[in-house]
Parts: C-alpha cells; sequence; structure tokens
C-alpha cells in the first residue's frame, strides 16, 4: 500500500475532527479561483476494466465516490460502478433550465466538514446563493381562494392563535415540528436511543397530542416529503429538524449559514469521478451480487461482470429488493430492505414565455393546498433571458403521477394552472420532468421512517453482508443529506481499510 493503515486513519480523523468545530472556519474554502468548469462524465478513458480490483464501489453518488476516494488513499485498486449515464446520484445540476437550478442536493451548510473539504481539495469555489434561489414575491393559495402573504397573519382561513398566528403556512411543518423539540440540545445521535422511541409514532397523532387542530395538520402535509404524516414517524420528523437547527447555528467565516457550488453542485461529484485512478464506468446497473471463494462478482444489466476482495454498496435500500445477494440478506436486514421507503416529489419544468403574473396583477409564486402544491418562477442569471417555472409536487398528491409518462404530467400541469390562473394558459412551454422517484436507481428524494422504523431499523442499517459494506446517506448517524452520504462513505471506507 502506499501509506500505512495507521498514519491514512490518524489523518482521516483529523480531517473529521472539524464536523464539531464551532464556526468551521478550518474547513472554510480557500480563496482562490475556481478551475474551469467539467462535465458530468469523466472525460477521458483510463485504461480496460481489469479481472479483479482490491474493491468495487456501486453508485457514483457523493457516498460512493468519497468512499473510492478514501480507498484510493489507502492504497487500494478501486473500480466505480455507476448504473446512470451520469454521475452525481440525488446531486444534480440540471445544465439545460435557465438558472441552472438543482434538482436535489441543493444547500451547502457551515457545518458541512468533509463536504466543504472535498470542495477546497478539488478546487472549487462555494457562493452564496440568493434565498431559495428566487427573488420573486409569493401568495398562498388556501381552500379555493388567493391570499397575499401579507394578509396572512390577520385572515380568518388562519387556525393559528397566540405565538404561531405570524408563521406562514409554508412554515407550519417546520416550525411546529421543531417547537419543543425533545431533541433539542441533544448530541446528533440521540435519536437512535431507547429514550427516544416513544415519539416512533405517527407525525399526525404526535401533533394532535400536542394540542394542534386539524386544519394545522392539513396544511402541513402539504409540504411533508413522505407517504404522508399518518405514515411518517414523528421521530423521523423530529430528528430532520434537529439535525437542520444544530447546522444553521453554524456559520461560515462571512457569516453566511448555506452556500452552493460556483458552476452547480455538479461539479463536484465530476471532480471526484475525475480524480480516480480507474475511469467510472457508467451505464452499469448492478443486478447481483454473488460471493464466491472470498470474492464477491457483481453482475450487471448488460451482461459484464467484475469482481472485488471488497465491495461498497451506496444503492438505495428499497431499491435493493430488486437486487440478488447470494448468499441472501436475511433477518431484520431483510425486512429494512423490504419495508423502508424514500420521499415522494415530482417538478415539472417550463420555460415562461410571456410574464403571466403582469396580465392578472397576482404574485408570480404559489403555494397551495390544492394539486400542484408549489409553482415558483426561479430567479433568472441575467436580464435578457427568459424566466423558467417550477411545479413542484411532493409527499402523497404526487403519487399520481405515477401513472403518467411525461407528456401527460406537462398536460395536467397546464390544465390545473390554467384553471387557477388564467393567464397562464398558453404561455409555459415544456422543458423538463425531474423526479427521483421515477428514476430506477434513486428510488425517491431520501430516506423517511415510518411510524416504529427507527426503533425496529435504526440500528441494523450499517451491518455488512459478508464483504460487501453498505453506505448511502440511509445509513447516516449523525447528519442528513449531502454530508450524511460523505459521512457514510467514509464509515464504510474505513470499515475495509481498518481490516485490510
Amino acid at each position: 500500500m502506499k501509506t500505512t493503515r495507521r498514519k491514512f486513519v490518524k489523518n482521516v480523523a483529523g480531517a473529521a475532527a472539524v464536523v464539531g468545530a464551532v464556526g468551521l472556519t478550518n474547513c472554510a474554502p480557500k480563496e482562490e479561483s475556481a478551475k474551469e468548469e467539467v462535465a458530468l462524465l469523466p472525460k477521458q478513458p483510463k485504461g480496460p476494466a481489469k479481472e479483479k480490483y482490491d474493491a468495487i464501489v456501486v453508485g457514483a453518488g457523493l457516498s460512493g465516490l468519497q468512499a473510492a476516494i478514501l480507498l484510493e488513499e489507502a492504497g487500494m485498486d478501486v473500480l466505480v460502478l455507476e448504473g446512470r449515464k451520469r454521475l452525481g446520484g440525488r446531486v444534480y445540476t440540471l445544465e439545460n433550465i435557465p438558472g441552472k437550478p438543482e434538482a436535489a442536493g441543493e444547500w451547502i451548510g457551515a457545518n458541512y466538514a468533509r463536504m466543504i473539504n472535498m470542495v477546497d481539495k478539488m478546487g472549487l469555489k462555494l457562493f452564496t446563493p440568493e434565498q431559495n434561489n428566487n427573488n420573486r414575491p409569493w401568495m398562498y393559495h388556501i381552500n379555493g381562494e388567493f391570499i397575499k402573504r401579507e394578509d396572512w397573519a390577520s385572515h380568518p382561513m388562519n387556525p393559528q392563535e397566540g405565538e404561531f398566528r405570524d408563521l406562514l403556512p409554508s412554515q407550519f411543518l417546520s416550525r411546529i415540528s421543531n417547537h419543543d423539540n425533545p431533541l433539542k440540545n441533544q448530541p446528533l445521535d440521540a435519536w437512535l436511543t431507547p429514550e427516544f422511541q416513544k415519539y416512533d409514532i405517527p407525525h399526525d397523532e404526535y401533533l394532535r397530542k400536542k394540542g394542534l387542530n386539524e386544519e394545522t395538520i392539513r396544511l402541513m402535509n402539504v409540504t411533508i416529503h413522505s407517504g404522508g404524516m399518518h405514515r411518517t414517524s414523528a421521530l423521523n420528523e423530529l430528528r430532520r429538524y434537529h439535525v437542520n437547527e444544530f447546522n444553521s447555528k453554524m456559520h461560515f467565516p462571512d457569516g453566511k449559514s448555506y452556500k452552493m457550488i460556483e458552476g452547480g453542485n455538479s461539479q463536484l461529484p465530476a471532480r471526484m469521478a475525475e480524480s480516480l485512478n480507474n475511469e467510472v464506468l457508467l451505464d452499469k446497473t448492478v443486478v447481483a451480487f454473488r460471493k464466491k471463494n472470498n470474492v464477491t462478482e457483481i453482475s450487471c444489466a448488460d451482461g459484464t461482470a467484475y469482481s472485488a476482495d471488497h465491495v461498497i454498496c451506496s444503492i438505495p435500500i428499497s431499491v435493493l429488493k430488486d437486487v440478488v445477494f447470494e448468499p441472501r440478506i436475511e433477518g431484520i436486514a431483510a425486512d429494512a430492505i423490504d419495508q423502508i421507503g424514500y420521499g415522494l416529489s415530482i417538478q415539472a419544468h417550463f420555460q415562461v414565455m410571456e410574464p403571466f403574473w403582469e396580465k392578472d396583477g397576482l404574485a408570480p409564486n404559489m403555494w397551495s393546498d390544492g394539486e400542484l402544491e408549489r409553482v415558483a418562477v426561479r430567479a433568472k442569471r441575467s436580464s435578457d433571458q427568459l424566466d423558467a417555472l417550477v411545479v413542484f409536487i411532493n409527499g402523497p398528491e404526487s403519487l399520481k403521477f405515477r401513472l403518467m409518462t411525461d407528456e401527460q404530467v406537462f398536460n395536467y400541469c397546464q390544465i390545473k394552472l390554467a384553471e387557477l390562473r388564467p393567464s397562464m394558459k398558453g404561455v409555459l412551454k415544456p422543458l423538463l420532468i425531474q423526479s427521483c422517484e421515477r428514476d430506477i436507481h434513486g428510488a425517491g428524494d431520501w430516506v423517511y421512517w415510518q411510524p416504529g422504523q427507527v426503533t425496529k431499523f435504526g440500528n441494523h442499517m450499517r451491518p455488512r453482508h459478508g464483504n460487501i459494506h453498505f453506505c448511502g446517506e440511509h445509513t447516516a448517524i449523525m447528519e442528513r443529506g449531502m454530508e450524511g452520504a460523505f459521512e457514510s462513505g467514509e464509515r464504510a471506507a474505513l470499515e475495509i481499510i481498518m481490516e485490510a
């Protein structure tokens, strides 16, 4: 190996130590110009695939690429296989949409120590975006009535009293769920301890016990990413906002809490893949893992097969039910694969050919309790560009789109928008349908825990299966999202390095 195991682990531990540092100034990006933008695919082939590798990583999202880089730094010969025709997993900058919005994996928190370190290492640069990538006013559409945001606090439809009266409907889920959060001031791994298992109940049941009325719960259900509040563990939501609150207390040296990568967040997985010794192989959908004589053979849908002494699998857990394992995965781990799901959502992106809001005098952006939920005209990069609009639907309301083709989704959205606001009729040009759930390799936005699942599965997501180690944000303990992916990739790589 190129370095000793003890020296490597010491270096990784030193780098990870900044995760707990207040302010995280040690992991702030250097003041240097970003390298020229790279494509989402590796630039040059790096030689033919070999018969056997020290390690194979399945999945070229952040967790898999993080694991591959660490294994290479420990001196291993590593191959990465990716089922999609692109890199990045859920990190996906929509290059062909005006403004280059992020399909997912949008905000980089100041506490994202591992990710910020990798951004710096790859020669990329962070910037502070406009809030929510959107500089246009919002309005609300509740029970068929348009309501200006400034009128909501005094509006008769507002179901809140007292301290929550000023909350907008779009703030109900996060702010009310996090109010008096029992995880407050606890370590980030407290959600997995027996003390908090009593909150592993339906989220709507938890809220009713706190005295919330049904109308508030109904409006909170609009923006939940799961199959509905009745199907979501309250502990899942409490943990989500516990982590978010921890993140919001951290700041970059300029005082900001969140940033993005110049040129799009997809630049990071592209650079990470380019840094590897072996080319990442795309369009390699893995369909089977078979152990033979202490070596695992990985079979792909195109008929190719690859072997390795060690394997790291970052496939989303709900996709694993369609993958063959020999020997089989059994017990609690098998139950988790069968039962755990991912958040539901779909985005329909349009070009705005005419500024419809100038015709009807209403705010461009809408938050609705109806079928289309959120409609946003994104901020433009320059005044000479046309506007782009996204319809963003998540949770239970998105399920019907499983039955539609992309063309039908576009048509449905255009019809409903024109019914809602006649000024929108005929002014939207379809651009792109984006949905992690519709992606066979993605299965949804992020893992969510149904009632009882944290108690049953929370501490059983990380055990290896023979020489196969699992990573991905669904296995993270301390963090969520992109930093959770980095956390999990680091853990899986260290498991292999420590035994090698």
